[in-house]
């Protein structure tokens, strides 16, 4: 203290000792003393203690798995053998159930055929090098290069007769040729060739064979059947033979004859100068109706041509209209519809 005065509150006295933390107490927890130095201990571990385990019962719980293991394990291959069989089984059912048959693209057979029966037509025995692409040792003796060429050629079927073995038949619009005259069509001849497929591609058995035509199919019956004509409707009757015009002689605006939303353009350039109806007919479908119609369409060289149209019509505002041109006539409805 200086001069009696009260001791300086921020003086420290040189008697001050630290206290011992075993001093510092802060109660007691069951009976024993909470001092500086538990707290520290308690803070300083926070982490649970984990209770370690047995070696002995590590081992034994080894020795149970692996018997588990030897035990289940035959069965868990037969199930596992099972559910493999069971889905093979489900999978043959699907690829037999889904399997879809692909017909036979005869397109390349067809065409080898077709390129064959030319250039065996211009072929002669001063040059069979030209087959030497189709087949092998054809012999042409007698035969002058060039005597007979083909206009054109269209195959009509291929036959398989064997595997990897087909019959072509091939029709061709021949041309009878000479030294002393001029060209002389000899018209429409089939013939027949086989051809084989091998690993190198396609290859021609032989000399093709001249065979007769194919017989005349039966045309299947259609929804015009009898042209009775229009007089019964007036309009439509006089509308015809304009839209006409317009479409093939380019007479008059073809829109004029045509609904706003019909896709008809007329023919450019305009192939024909005059157009005459032969008949017509018409019959009403669900559609609308639809009118068949044969014109004689005649060019400015008088040569003329006989043509068949199938159109759809409708009327707007009292007046008929061509809505459709159709590409072909409609068939008759079948029994079984």
């Amino acid at each position: 203290m200086a001069g009696g005065g009260r001791p300086d509150r921020g003086a420290a006295s040189s008697d001050a000792r630290p206290w011992p933390s075993s001093v510092l107490r802060f109660g007691s927890v069951e009976g024993h003393p909470v001092t500086v130095d538990t707290i520290r201990e308690t803070v300083s571990d926070p982490r649970p203690r984990r209770q370690a385990l047995s070696p002995l019962v590590t081992i034994r719980a080894v020795q149970v798995v692996l018997w588990l293991l030897v035990v289940s394990g035959p069965a868990i291959g037969l199930l596992v053998a099972t559910q493999l069989s069971s889905i093979g089984d489900r999978l043959d059912t699907l690829a037999a159930t889904t399997g879809v048959e692909v017909p036979f693209d005869a397109s390349g057979v067809e065409g080898f055929a077709e390129l064959f029966i030319a250039s065996y037509l211009r072929a002669g025995e001063d040059s069979t090098d030209a087959l030497d692409p189709f087949m092998d040792g054809v012999v042409l003796d007698g035969v002058e290069t060039g005597s007979w060429s083909a206009v054109r050629t269209v195959s009509l079927r291929a036959e398989e007769i064997s595997p990897g073995y087909y019959a072509v038949t091939v029709a061709a619009e021949i041309v009878a040729t000479d030294s002393e005259s001029d060209s002389q069509p000899v018209g429409v001849r089939y013939f027949s060739v086989g051809v084989a497929e091998t690993p190198a591609g396609w290859v021609v058995t032989g000399p093709p064979a001249l065979i007769p035509p194919p017989l005349r199919a039966t045309a299947p019956e259609l929804l015009i059947g009898r042209f009775d004509g229009l007089a019964g409707v007036p309009g439509l009757r006089d509308m015809l033979p304009r839209f006409l015009a317009a479409l093939l002689a380019g007479v008059g605006e073809l829109t004029r004859y045509t609904s706003p939303s019909s896709p008809i353009v007329a023919v450019q350039p305009s192939p024909f100068a005059d157009i005459e109806v032969l008949r017509s007919g018409l019959a009403e479908t669900a559609d609308g109706t639809e009118v068949a119609v044969v014109v004689r369409a005649t060019d400015t060289d008088g040569r003329a041509q006989i043509l068949e149209y199938a159109l759809v019509v409708e009327q707007r505002d009292g007046r008929w209209e061509v809505s459709r041109l159709l590409p072909a006539p409609s068939l008759a409805p079948s029994e079984t519809n």
